[in-house]
């Protein structure tokens, strides 16, 4: 069982570069991934993205990568290949501007030097496959990092709601108990009330039909039994792991209708205070359930 909240980075090396990937997850209803990448790596964005589909099932996902490069003798010295091709824009921009009937200007070296990464020398031209390694060697390793915070998160979630389902089980075994006193309170109330209003002038055998019948519109027997019902399949679900968010949502709302059922039958305190009991393990239940994957 995963929460869908948690944190991860993951660095790898590329030649003389230095890969890094940061992620942080919080709830959503779905997975989203806002995504930040360096230009450098923008090629591998669908690969990134494949691999968090892959992985994280819900959740809004933050990715920051980043890049470094040494530097070093070697890593200042003059990119060739971007002077060639600073040196051939230039060249083609005088010739338009000279076509276009304006004084051809002459490139000068101060043209030249303000060209972006001419001073990256050839690590600007790593190779792609490398650079491809080493983003998703990091980026796994954040995202085992990841998981492994959401899997503890989760199992901290998950013990919580087998302590507040022993709770519910307790209260529902004090219903159980309760509910044959409850009916026979309710049908003697029941009989009183007619007895007064008809002052006895009903047939003494109809009267107790016509009492058992509306009696029987109280009785929570069956809302108990599937109660119980529940209670059997969220402890499955929770010991069973895995991705179970949207079947326990589910379960935990049926579970919220029976007790609420139960509650609007009964005019036994005893057993309405359990209820009660019950309902707000139900909702702390189903608010916990809204962080898992």
């Amino acid at each position: 069982m995963l929460s869908m909240t948690g944190f991860g980075i993951g660095e790898a090396a590329a030649g003389d570069s230095m890969v890094s990937v940061e992620l942080r997850a919080v709830n959503h209803r779905f997975l989203d991934v806002a995504l930040k990448i360096p230009s450098a790596l923008a090629s591998f964005e669908i690969d990134v993205r494949n691999v968090l589909k892959e992985r994280v099932a819900r959740g809004r996902v933050s990715c920051l990568i980043q890049i470094e490069r040494e530097t070093s003798v070697e890593g200042s010295a003059v990119s060739a290949k971007a002077a060639d091709r600073a040196l051939a824009t230039l060249e083609m921009l005088a010739a338009r501007m000279e076509a276009a009937g304006l004084p051809r200007p002459q490139p000068s070296l101060a043209d030249v030097l303000a060209v972006p990464e001419l001073f990256r020398g050839e690590q600007a031209e790593d190779d792609a496959e490398v650079l491809r390694t080493a983003l998703l060697a990091a980026l796994n390793t954040a995202v085992d990092g990841l998981q492994m915070m959401k899997s503890a998160e989760g199992a901290e979630t998950a013990a919580e709601l087998c302590k507040r389902l022993d709770a519910v089980t307790v209260h529902l075994a004090k219903v159980n108990e309760l509910v044959p006193q409850a009916l026979e309170e309710a049908q003697t109330r029941l009989r009183e009330r007619l007895d007064t209003l008809l002052e006895g002038s009903l047939d003494p055998q109809r009267l107790a039909q016509e009492a058992a019948i509306l009696v029987d519109k109280g009785n929570i027997n069956e809302e108990c039994e599937r109660l119980s019902c529940h209670l059997e399949q969220v402890a499955a679900a929770v010991k069973g792991g895995g991705q179970v968010a949207k079947r326990l949502n589910f379960l935990l709302q049926e579970m919220h209708r029976e007790v609420n059922t139960m509650g609007s039958k009964t005019q036994n305190m005893t057993i309405t205070n359990s209820v009660i009991a019950m309902k707000e393990e139900v909702e702390s239940m189903r608010e916990q359930v809204q962080n898992l994957e």
